[in-house]
């Protein structure tokens, strides 16, 4: 069996039946093929296999979702399943708690791309319109400072991230929001609700 996009979203699917987790899947592959993009020099398939890791990065939180199992788990699953160790490494790299220190530019990109696509959603569903066209920048930099506001998200994460993928903060933020552009309809941030995620693939992110 190929190890492609279609496999991706076919493991996705068996562990990950929500809806949310798999827009989020589909946010942080959109981000990660944007950040292959942005280095210059990526073809086609180094795109496509960063947009796995982005698919793949979470896909067993929903059945093991305590960090005694995740990442461990997904990692022991596609080690069983023979994907590539590139993608597995990025996988587990995308956690502080596995102790698995990002080296690779992919490996990097994950932990830049993970938080701050959740992040930017969550801005853009604040505002009157729902559209992540409308969030600005400066918006995104502002919520930032609200602990009350998206809790959930560990900013540590998103600071690092940008760190380590070495840009400062906005320019990240604003590849990040581009990246969500791209795909709003289906992540429910383009005015209207979100489309259904079947269990098929859905076409990949431009």
């Amino acid at each position: 069996m190929p190890h492609d996009r279609a496999a991706a979203w076919a493991l996705l699917a068996e562990f990950t039946p929500s809806q949310p987790l798999r827009r989020h899947a589909l946010s942080v592959e959109a981000t990660m093929r944007e950040l292959a993009r942005s280095r210059g020099g990526s073809g086609p398939a180094e795109i496509e296999t960063w947009g796995l890791v982005g698919l793949l990065h979470d896909f067993d939180y929903e059945r093991f979702p305590t960090e005694a199992d995740h990442v461990w788990r997904g990692m022991e699953i596609l080690r069983e399943r023979a994907w590539p160790e590139a993608v597995i490494r990025a996988v587990g790299a995308h956690a502080f708690y596995t102790g698995i220190e990002r080296v690779t530019p992919m490996e990097k990109a994950i932990l830049a791309a993970d938080e701050i696509s959740g992040f930017v959603g969550a801005c853009a569903l604040v505002r009157p319109s729902r559209k992540i066209a409308d969030v600005p920048v400066e918006s995104v930099l502002k919520r930032m400072k609200e602990k009350a506001f998206a809790r959930s998200v560990d900013r540590s994460y998103i600071v690092r991230g940008a760190e380590e993928w070495g840009v400062p903060l906005p320019d990240l933020v604003a590849l990040v929001l581009r990246a969500q552009v791209a795909i709003a309809a289906r992540l429910g941030l383009a005015g209207v609700p979100a489309e259904e995620l079947p269990d098929e693939p859905v076409p990949p992110p431009p």
